[in-house]
């Protein structure tokens, strides 16, 4: 291939070379120059756009033109348009300059963006009860006074010396006619009642044996007689009473309950039969009933001499019923 010239422009091959494309100043020039350069920058980009906008501003004026000029004036137009276009892009400024065209400017509606109104967000506000803490009340210690109980003391009693207590005279004793009334007083049986009925009190000294502390004397069948109680030193008065009132139970028993048919009911009652009711003799009768009656009267009026007889023991219960009639006969 021959060699050419080094400002022919088909022989641009290097960003460093400056020819008169390159060299010449206004705007053909800088048309000129940005047709060799590289479409991917920003100037390729302008070229281009710069060139659609012509394109468009020609066939516009080209059409305005055919719709009030003869058709051949619109087609004189547009083949003038045309040279121009391939006399290059330097000179379509010129062209269109010369047919009278007016390019008008475009313009681009402003977008109006909505303000994006963001709804407040209400936060409620959070209301923390207050805490109330109680009082605490500490209750007043109250201690209570102590009391100290005043100390008595016993008066001192000073025992009388020795030789003036062995000095001092004793108590005087009851006779016995003074405790044998006081042994009466505990006796409930109406023994005053009694026709022709006496008791008297005696020391045991007295006594016809020794240990003898009572006899009575009597009539079987009728009323009347007389009791001796011997005191011994030493009895009670509640002992006194129980003795005295069995001595009256064998006066009671002589004057009403042997006449009225009682020793035959008590024996059926007990379910004893003896062979002899009392003794024909002064002497202990726990083995007789007419000592068992007057144990039973005894316990029944008196403090009593408890169970005394050895031959059935001292009524109860309904014993005690079957024989409480004759415990208080009607003394004719």
């Amino acid at each position: 291939m021959a060699a050419r010239p080094q400002d022919a422009p088909p022989l641009i091959v290097t960003p460093g070379y400056v020819g008169p494309d390159r060299r010449a100043r206004g705007l053909a020039g800088r048309l000129r120059r940005e047709r060799f350069g590289r479409v991917g920058t920003v100037r390729g980009l302008l070229t281009l756009a710069l060139a659609v906008v012509a394109v468009t501003a020609v066939v516009g004026v080209a059409l305005s033109r055919a719709r009030r000029e003869p058709v051949g004036s619109a087609l004189a137009a547009s083949v003038h348009a045309a040279r121009s276009i391939d006399a290059g892009h330097g000179r379509i400024a010129r062209s269109a300059s010369r047919v009278g065209s007016t390019v008008p400017p475009t313009t681009v509606p402003p977008t109006t963006v909505p303000p994006t109104t963001v709804p407040p967000t209400t936060v409620p506000p959070t209301t923390v009860p207050p805490t109330t803490v109680p009082p605490t009340t500490v209750p007043p210690t109250t201690v209570p006074p102590t009391t100290v109980p005043p100390t008595t003391v016993p008066p001192t009693t000073v025992p009388p010396p020795a030789s003036a207590a062995a000095s001092a005279p004793a108590p005087p004793a009851l006779t016995p006619q003074q405790l044998g009334a006081e042994a009466l007083a505990l006796v409930r049986y109406p023994w005053q009642k009694l026709p022709g009925y006496s008791i008297e009190f005696e020391p045991s000294s007295d006594a016809p044996a020794p240990g003898f502390e009572g006899n009575t004397t009597f009539t079987w069948g009728q009323p009347g007689g007389t009791s001796v109680l011997y005191v011994f030193p030493g009895e009670t008065v509640q002992q006194l009473a129980g003795i005295t009132a069995f001595e009256i139970g064998h006066e009671v028993d002589a004057a009403a309950v042997e006449p009225q048919g009682g020793h035959t009911q008590i024996e059926n009652i007990l379910g004893i039969h003896p062979a002899s009711w009392a003794p024909n003799c002064d002497c202990a009768e726990q083995g007789f009933l007419s000592g068992w009656y007057a144990a039973a009267f005894s316990d029944y009026w008196s403090p009593g001499v408890g169970q005394w007889s050895s031959l059935a023991p001292m009524p109860t219960g309904a014993v005690l019923a079957a024989v409480e009639p004759w415990l208080n006969p009607t003394v004719p």
